[in-house]
């Protein structure tokens, strides 16, 4: 993300331009509004003929997460009448282009599909309609989801605002013919005196990554190190260390550390990674991986799906998946939500309910041309990984297997993603500083310093009473869907 796109991000947090969220609860501009009158307003402000519309609007971050609504187009046409429009937006600056227009009331979008952490802002300004009033329409059958992926996700103050579309984690991938040859496992294990396999600590990932070091052909690993969502490997590490983002009193503990260890480890990492680390992201860490380039990387799930599609990888057949060491990061994912000024919500809860069916929903979270990964119970089935959305062949059965057990390791120690209200504009700064760190601008402890400094002014400026209290009940519900934080 370019500078002019992060300092917008930033502004958005910032009380001294007057974009606080809790400016925006006291403006009284018809937000406050929408807090406990959301279907009023939207009944209000349309005709009973634009709330029967059948076409609807959905938001999205654009590119191949569009695609499973584009393959179940005919069926939510024949089942409900419904047809629809796609507006993509940018999967880095999304949040700021939602609340522009949410903020203006706008009925651009019916239909937000959006990662749950911007959910504690939106739900805060009446942006969303509660869904719960709307199952009766179509189940969404909530009893399947994985618990880490239902209430603490998809809930605020004990109401449905959103249902699942994609469950996300991170998670090693890592080349098994490299693995798995038996000249490799002997010099490693003389060099480093313990048997190569995935790394079960961070000091063991790094000893990994440096034994497959060779430049210019091969590199131990890579990592999302671009602006934007670099946090996320950094907060990867921080969770696997035992990290916390604060402490119950709402003090930032970043800067602990954990939180210093884990940042000078990523940072050490780019001398294992190839040397264009610092513009990696999504795509160019898959690619660095599907061209056979590195060893291992820490990668968003659907990676291992794309690993056995010969037209997209070469190292077809030669890959393993792993959870990350000490904690996977529930880094992202994406929910469904209906605007609070949506012409035609019925239609749009319709839309989202039938796109998460564990029928419907089983058949693309293992397409490797689309983002979607597992977030309900009856999807973590190999078999189910080895099809893709036409029933065409996915992963192999061994390939099935390791990814889908990965993912179950993964979810026994996954470390949820901040989720309060203020998240995206708390994960933004952390981000920059980061991404500072990264180019060798702020020394490690320097820059998590800084985050903490500014965590706390986002956290004044939010209200540090209403913040500690959302804390405490975003930590409970977690604990109660037996997620250790």
């Amino acid at each position: 993300m370019n500078a002019k796109s992060s300092d917008s991000r930033r502004k958005f947090g910032q009380s001294a331009n007057g974009f606080s969220r809790r400016k925006l609860l006291k403006s009284g501009a018809g937000i406050t509004l929408g807090l406990t009158g959301a279907p009023f307003i939207a009944s209000g402000l349309f005709s009973d003929e634009a709330l029967a519309a059948s076409t609807i609007n959905i938001e999205i971050d654009a590119g191949q997460n569009e695609n499973p609504f584009r393959w179940n187009a005919d069926a939510l046409k024949s089942k409900f009448g419904v047809q629809f429009k796609m507006i993509g937006l940018p999967f880095v600056g999304q949040y700021e282009k939602l609340v522009s227009e949410l903020t203006a009331r706008s009925s651009a979008y019916d239909l937000l599909v959006f990662p749950p952490y911007f959910l504690g802002d939106f739900v805060a300004l009446g942006f969303l309609r509660e869904l719960d009033p709307y199952f009766s329409l179509l189940d969404p059958q909530l009893d399947d989801y994985m618990p880490a992926y239902r209430d603490p996700i998809i809930k605020r103050n004990g109401k449905t605002y959103a249902l699942m579309y994609d469950g996300d984690l991170l998670q090693v991938t890592y080349r098994t013919d490299l693995f798995n040859d038996p000249t490799e496992q002997k010099n490693f294990k003389a060099k480093y005196s313990w048997d190569l396999a995935p790394a079960t600590t961070w000091d063991q990932y790094m000893q990994i990554a440096e034994f497959f070091t060779r430049p210019p052909n091969l590199y131990g690993t890579a990592f999302y190190a671009a602006r934007g969502f670099c946090y996320g490997w950094f907060a990867n590490i921080f969770a696997g260390l035992g990290g916390r983002w604060f402490s119950d009193d709402m003090k930032p503990t970043i800067n602990s550390d954990a939180g210093v260890k884990a940042l000078q480890l990523l940072v050490k990492m780019k001398d294992y990674s190839p040397p264009n680390i610092l513009q990696i992201d999504y795509p160019a860490l898959n690619e660095v991986f599907l061209n056979g380039s590195t060893a291992m990387v820490v990668q968003w799930d659907d990676l291992a799906l794309k690993v056995g599609n010969p037209q997209m990888s070469k190292v077809v057949g030669k890959g393993g998946f792993a959870p990350c060491p000490g904690r996977s990061l529930l880094l992202y994912s994406r929910v469904m939500a209906v605007s609070a000024f949506a012409r035609n919500p019925k239609d749009a809860y319709r839309t989202a309910a039938y796109m998460q069916l564990p029928e419907v929903s089983i058949t693309y979270v293992y397409d490797s041309n689309c983002g979607q990964d597992p977030y309900r119970l009856s999807q973590l089935k190999p078999e189910a990984a080895m099809k893709n959305h036409t029933g065409g062949p996915a992963l192999d059965a061994t390939a099935a297997k390791s990814y889908v057990d990965a993912i179950r390791e993964g979810l026994k120690g996954g470390y949820p993603e901040l989720g309060i209200p203020g998240a995206p504009r708390y994960l933004d700064i952390l981000d920059l500083y980061v991404s500072q760190a990264l180019a060798g601008t702020l020394q490690p402890k320097d820059a998590l310093d800084a985050t903490a400094r500014e965590w706390d002014s986002i956290t004044e400026a939010e209200d540090p009473d209403r913040q500690k209290a959302a804390y405490a009940a975003w930590v409970k519900s977690f604990k109660d869907a037996g997620v250790e934080y």
